[in-house]
């Protein structure tokens, strides 16, 4: 294949499920056809079968004797397709099947006959794990293995098998799953299970203990000599096993005598940092976990080393005087202390980039890693020609990080704009634009910020086809801007290959998964994203995701050891307080966590919300009312006016009269809303809410079904759920009992959104009083609470 066609190949992650007939060729054609078709049957039987090929997501391979199943959906369906398929087999005896499961790139073909068909390294893998089996074993890739270990109702199953040879001495990596009723738990004869694996029975004798344990010690005394006399040679650090390929770039010192270069110093350590996370080969730490140990502060390598994961830092320092420039860059090994390399360069201001790209490509060969032509060719390219652009870019970069308001957003903004009337072919800047005026959209949800994103975006792509974070600003256009995740994702996945160490597309990719539903799979992009950027927060991303589960420990867990990084974080602190209320369902231990929340914090309208949230779930109505928001009207609806809060506070307490004269004060701004904005669920959503306490039922259920229409949850699950709970509110406070019971009970196993339903919630709020005394709410209150259903 040349060159140029191979570019049209769209390869995408295919989750593999292949099944064969073992003795199929011995048998008569008659006995062939039934078994075939007696398969056919049990495969389309099975519940991940039917909801695959419902969705779209599922494509199939007949083989003849057998098949392959290629789901695209999520990683666990072609396991839990072979279980439903392994004990239905049970009462089959006559049908001797093996199966082998593998996640790898698939792309779509078309066959002699100009069918469409599958191909690629995904099936031909699964087909070789599969080929190792013998009747019952299911085999799992190593791949697929590590994707499934950490979770404990997989791990306890799942049983390694070691290295296997192929043909022309190929090795797999292999792995026997099987539990009491399902799989096979003898070792395939293809492949005997490697000396680490555990025996069939699980047991051992106590004199072959010993003799293992006394082998053992000897092994590891040999063990620690070679690793003594051999560390350089094995590829792993002494700095508790970090990766030896692994670096951070700590911020250097602003050694300049105008201190307000500053930005100047930050932003050559960031441009080194970015050139070194374009390597593929590398592990490299983010900006924002590494910013903490900045200058001034006393350094400790080996902890810092140590918090980071990594084997080697870099530091170093800057001084800039008007035209030229000296930089400092030292390479120190993380565990020693020991200085690797250092290098001095006195050059011209526009001679910055070059300093970069050589600093990124000393460290590069320092640490041994492997660089592709793309690799060094990115390396080499040059942001901008001209100096005072990216001058200006740095401040920009500088200004949008540090954001603290919808101000400091828009000076950014400026400055950007400043840096590409400079230079128009900046690239760089136009994206980074584009990533600032997508995230401001998607705040506001103001159409000249979606615009200019999506213009911006395609500037970079025009001037710079290639750059990563062109691609990258193109992807969140697309999430954040027309909730077109799919088109967002491909975008994303061609930013990876050229910032394979970014953290910001591990996130973005992880909340795309979050509304598609593909929850597991955004637990494994945020916690890749954690790999990479140990000190940060992540609060939006793993605690939260953790939180809309109901995995309400690990949730608790994981957000209390982020804020001991980020004491200061407000998202953090609200994550938290929401957390402790789904975990403990008493709305007091919530408020005191807001008590701790810092000063600066405590009235936001975030913050206010939140404690009027929880003094409302208390039945404090005095604390309720201190604590209604009170925001300006371009903020709707988001935080709605502070009438819309008092009017809840006097309809909780009875006083239907006030609440509804409350309500008929801002009845204008909501229908006035939905006019402006027929197409966002928002509106339609807030103003069913407003109709249904005025008592105008039909127009309120309208409303909230109208919302629920333009945002269902197959759309977006992680939106979708808030919807649907809104309408649950209206069919509870206009009289439709059955229809909010029916409703209420699939949201309690359903991810919640941002106001997700919970039992705790049902049970305490004022919103489920017309209800409550009904058998079948009642009901749903019944300890435990049920388990969150989640693929």
């Amino acid at each position: 294949m040349s060159p140029d066609t191979s570019s049209d190949v769209k390869f995408e992650i295919g989750h593999v499920l292949f099944i064969d007939i073992v003795g199929y060729s011995k048998l008569l054609i008659n006995e062939q056809t039934d078994r075939i078709e007696q398969l056919r049957q049990i495969v389309r039987a099975t519940e991940q079968f039917q909801i695959a090929q419902d969705a779209g997501n599922l494509q199939r391979l007949p083989t003849g004797d057998g098949g392959a199943l290629v789901f695209r959906n999520h990683a666990e369906a072609p396991l839990l397709c072979a279980i439903e398929i392994s004990k239905a087999l049970k009462k089959h005896p006559e049908l001797q099947v093996r199966m082998g499961i593998h996640s790898g790139p698939v792309n779509e073909v078309a066959d002699l006959n100009d069918q469409a068909n599958i191909a690629g390294a995904g099936v031909n893998i699964a087909q070789r794990v599969m080929d190792f089996g013998d009747a019952g074993h299911i085999l799992l890739s190593k791949r697929v293995a590590d994707d499934l270990a950490p979770y404990p109702q997989w791990n306890r199953h799942l049983h390694s098998l070691g290295e296997c040879e192929a043909k022309h001495g190929e090795r797999v990596g292999l792995v026997n799953f099987f539990s009491d009723d399902v799989g096979n738990p003898r070792p395939p004869g293809k492949c005997q299970p490697a000396s680490s694996a555990p025996t069939a029975s699980g047991r051992i004798t106590t004199s072959r203990a010993a003799l293992i344990a006394g082998i053992a010690l000897i092994v590891l005394g040999i063990a620690a000599v070679l690793l003594w006399r051999n560390q350089s040679d094995r590829g792993v650090s002494s700095a508790s096993a970090a990766p030896a390929k692994s670096i951070a770039v700590l911020p250097f010192d602003n050694l300049s005598e105008d201190k307000t270069n500053a930005f100047f110093a930050d932003g050559v350590q960031d441009e080194i940092l970015t050139n070194l996370a374009k390597i593929a080969d590398l592990k490299v730490i983010s900006r924002s976990s590494v910013i903490q140990y900045r200058t001034g502060v006393a350094r400790n390598m080996r902890e810092i080393g140590k918090q980071l994961g990594v084997a080697r830092l870099l530091e170093g320092s800057v001084q800039r005087a008007g035209p030229k420039i000296r930089v400092n860059a030292q390479l120190i090994d993380a565990q020693t202390n020991v200085h690797l390399w250092a290098q001095t360069y006195d050059r011209d201001l526009a001679d910055v980039f070059a300093i970069q790209s050589e600093i990124a490509r000393e460290i590069a060969e320092q640490l041994q890693a492997k660089l592709a032509p793309e690799e060094k060719a990115r390396l080499a390219t040059k942001p901008t020609n001209n100096s005072d652009a990216y001058l200006i870019y740095l401040q920009a970069n500088e200004q949008f990080r540090v954001a603290a308001s919808k101000q400091d957003a828009l000076n950014a903004d400026k400055l950007y704009d400043q840096a590409m009337d400079l230079d128009p072919q900046f690239a760089l800047a136009h994206a980074r634009a584009s990533m600032l005026n997508s995230l401001m959209y998607f705040i506001g949800r103001q159409p000249e910020r979606k615009t200019r994103a999506h213009v911006l975006a395609d500037n970079a792509l025009r001037i710079s086809p290639n750059l990563g974070e062109a691609h990258l600003a193109q992807g969140l256009c697309f999430y954040r801007a027309d909730g077109n995740y799919p088109e967002a994702l491909k975008e994303l996945v061609i930013a990876t290959s050229a910032l394979p160490n970014n953290p910001e597309i591990l996130d973005a990719s992880g909340f795309i998964y979050r509304r598609q539903g593909r929850w597991r799979e955004a637990l494994n992009a945020f916690r890749r994203a954690q790999e990479l950027d140990p000190r940060r927060g992540h609060f939006d991303g793993l605690p939260d995701t953790l939180r809309m589960l109901r995995e309400w420990g690990p949730a608790s867990d994981v957000c209390k050891a982020a804020l001991q990084i980020e004491p200061q974080s407000y998202d953090g602190w609200l994550t938290l307080a929401y957390i402790q209320f789904g975990q403990s369902r008493n709305p007091s231990i919530a408020a005191e966590m807001l008590d701790r929340m810092p000063e600066m914090f405590r009235k936001k309208p975030g913050a206010l919300l939140a404690r009027w949230d929880f003094a409302m779930l208390a039945r404090d109505f005095d604390t309720a009312s201190q604590n209604a928001p009170d925001q300006p009207v371009e903020e709707f609806p988001v935080i709605e006016p502070r009438a819309f809060y008092q009017a809840c506070i006097a309809f909780a307490q009875g006083n239907i009269e006030l609440a509804r004269r409350l309500l008929e004060g801002i009845r204008p701004l909501y229908e006035t809303g939905v006019r402006e904005h027929p197409d966002d669920p928002q509106y339609h959503s807030v103003l069913a809410k407003l109709y249904v306490l005025l008592g105008r039922k039909e127009e309120a259920i309208r409303e909230a079904q109208r919302a629920v229409e333009l945002c269902p949850e197959t759309k977006d699950a992680v939106s979708g759920p808030i919807f649907a709970g809104d309408l649950a509110f209206v069919y509870a406070q206009s009289g439709e009992l059955v229809r909010a019971v029916t409703l209420l009970s699939r949201l309690l196993t359903t991810p919640a959104g941002a106001r997700g339903v919970t039992q705790g919630h049902l049970q305490l709020s004022w919103e489920w009083d017309p209800i409550r005394k009904d058998p079948r709410f009642q009901k749903l209150l019944d300890p435990p609470e049920p388990k969150t259903v989640y693929n």
